[in-house]
C-alpha cells in the first residue's frame, strides 16, 4: 500500500473518529435528543432538543476562496431594519457569500418572525442562542401538550381567554389567571415546567411559527467548527481548558500533541499531517473540556468565577480572556513558535479563534484570538458582522466608493483574524 492511500485512510479515520467523539463522547448528546417523542404518551419528552457540534466544510466556511466572502453576524434578537441595513452595507451576495450567525437571531425584538422566515428561507448556517433555545423549548412542549388528550381543547381555552382579556402585561395576566384556575385546570399546569413563562415573548413566537421554522431552529448546533480556519462559532463561548486545572495538566487537550493513526509517514506529507494534528486537537476541545460537553455553558457562559465555577453575571473573569491565555502559550507540536508570552509553561498547540456572541454588556470585544460580536442591537446600540475574504468597496445604495477612501476605512475596521486579516463591520440600531 502505497503512503499517500495510507494517509488518506488515515485522514478518513480521523473523520469518522471526529464525528464519533463529537456525537457520544462525556455524555453530550443522548439518545433522546435525537429521538421524537411519543405523541399519545404522558411521559415528559426532552424538550432541549439539543444538536450535537457541527463541522463547517471549507465550501461552507470559504476563508480560502479568493471571490467569496464568509460573513458572521453578530445577535440580531429580531431587529429587522438594522439586519437588512447591514446587509446592504456590505453588498451581501447571497449567490457567493456564505452568511453565518452566532445565535439570538430572535426574540426582544420587534421583528423576530421576519427573520427567522429570511433564515428559513435563504438556510443561513448558525448556532443557537439561549433566547433561540427557550422557543425551542416552547414549541417542543406545545406540541407535546396539544397531543394529550385534552392538551389542544385545555390551551383553545386558555388562548381565548386570553385574547379576549387583551392585557398589557401577558406573562402577569397569565399568573393571575393560573393562580384562579390552579384547583380546576392543575394536572395542566402541572405540566409547565418550573420558571417557564406562559405567555412570554418566547412562548408566543413558538406558538405563532411554522413547522419548517421549528425545524430550521432545531437543525441549529450549539458549536460550529470550521478546521479550514481554525475557527470555532458559539454563541456564549468555548472554553480551550477546564478552569479546575492549569493549562499544562496532562488532562489539556492543548497541552499534549495528538496520536495520529499507525503507518502514517509524516515527514513525507508534513502539510497534511499538521491539518490532521490541529483539527483533531481542536475537536478535542469539545470533547475533552468537559465544560464544553454542557449546552447550558455554549448557550449561557459569560464569565469564571474564582472557584472556577462558571456563570452567566458578567462579573468575574471573563471566559475570552483564559482562551486568549492559553492560546497565547501555543509553541506548536515541535514547541518553536514564537510566544508572546516567554515566563509561564508552553501549550503544544496552534492557535485557534473563537467567534461568540451573548455578552452584549461588554460590547464589541475583540481580543486577538477571540470576537465578541454582540454590540447590543436590540438596545439601540449596534449590529456587527465579522467579514472575511475579499474586500468589496461599495457604498450603502451599491456604488463603488473611493479608493482612497474605502482604504481609510479599512484601516479603522480591520482587525487580525487567524492567519490573516478580517472586518469589522457595523450599523446604528436607533
Amino acid at each position: 500500500m502505497t503512503t499517500t492511500s495510507t494517509l488518506k485512510q488515515a485522514a478518513a479515520f480521523s473523520v469518522l473518529a471526529f464525528f464519533c467523539l463529537y456525537f457520544f463522547s462525556s455524555g453530550l448528546v443522548n439518545s433522546s435528543n435525537f429521538t421524537n417523542f411519543t405523541v399519545n404518551s404522558h411521559s415528559t419528552p426532552d424538550f432541549s432538543r439539543y444538536k450535537a457540534p457541527r463541522t463547517l466544510s471549507e465550501d461552507e466556511f470559504p476563508i480560502n476562496d479568493r471571490k467569496r466572502r464568509t460573513i458572521i453576524l453578530g445577535d440580531i434578537h429580531g431587529m429587522n431594519q438594522p439586519f437588512h441595513a447591514l446587509l446592504d452595507k456590505i453588498s451581501f451576495d447571497p449567490s457567493s457569500d456564505a452568511l453565518v450567525h452566532v445565535g439570538d437571531i430572535i426574540a426582544k425584538g420587534p421583528n423576530s418572525e421576519d427573520i427567522l422566515s429570511y433564515m428559513v428561507a435563504h438556510n443561513i448556517t448558525g448556532v443557537r442562542g439561549n433566547h433561540d433555545q427557550k422557543v425551542i423549548e416552547w414549541r417542543t412542549w406545545l406540541n407535546w401538550v396539544t397531543h394529550l388528550d385534552g392538551g389542544k381543547h385545555f390551551l383553545n381555552n386558555f388562548h381565548r381567554k386570553a385574547e379576549a382579556a387583551d392585557p398589557d402585561d401577558p406573562e402577569h395576566w397569565a399568573e393571575k389567571h393560573i393562580k384562579k384556575t390552579s384547583e380546576t385546570n392543575s394536572k395542566w399546569w402541572k405540566l409547565i415546567p418550573e420558571g417557564w413563562k406562559i405567555l412570554s415573548d418566547h412562548y408566543r413566537l413558538a406558538r405563532a411559527m411554522s413547522d419548517a421554522e421549528y425545524q430550521y431552529l432545531l437543525s441549529l448546533p450549539l458549536v460550529l467548527h470550521a478546521p479550514s480556519a481554525h475557527t470555532f462559532i458559539a454563541h456564549a463561548g468555548v472554553l480551550p481548558s477546564d478552569p479546575r486545572y492549569a493549562p499544562s495538566h496532562r488532562r489539556q487537550p492543548l497541552a499534549r500533541v495528538p496520536v495520529l493513526p499507525d503507518g502514517l509517514n509524516q515527514a513525507e506529507h508534513p502539510e497534511k499531517t499538521l491539518a490532521l494534528l490541529r483539527r483533531l486537537q481542536e475537536a478535542a476541545i469539545l470533547t475533552e473540556v468537559p465544560q464544553n460537553t454542557d449546552p447550558w455553558v455554549n448557550l449561557n457562559m459569560r464569565s469564571i468565577l474564582k472557584d472556577n465555577s462558571i456563570t452567566r453575571s458578567k462579573h468575574g473573569e471573563p471566559w475570552a480572556n483564559l482562551w486568549n491565555r492559553d492560546m497565547s502559550l501555543c509553541a506548536g507540536f515541535d514547541g518553536h513558535l514564537t510566544r508572546s508570552s516567554k515566563t509561564k509553561t508552553p501549550l503544544s498547540c496552534y492557535p485557534a479563534t473563537v467567534v461568540y456572541g451573548h455578552a452584549a454588556a461588554r460590547g464589541l470585544d475583540i481580543k486577538r484570538w477571540s470576537v465578541g460580536l454582540d454590540s447590543g442591537c436590540v438596545a439601540k446600540g449596534r449590529l456587527s458582522a465579522l467579514v472575511l475574504g475579499p474586500n468589496i468597496p461599495k457604498s450603502h445604495s451599491g456604488r463603488l466608493e473611493s479608493i482612497v477612501g474605502d482604504i481609510e476605512a479599512r484601516k479603522k475596521t480591520t482587525i487580525p483574524f487567524g492567519a490573516g486579516e478580517a472586518r469589522i463591520v457595523d450599523v446604528s440600531c436607533k
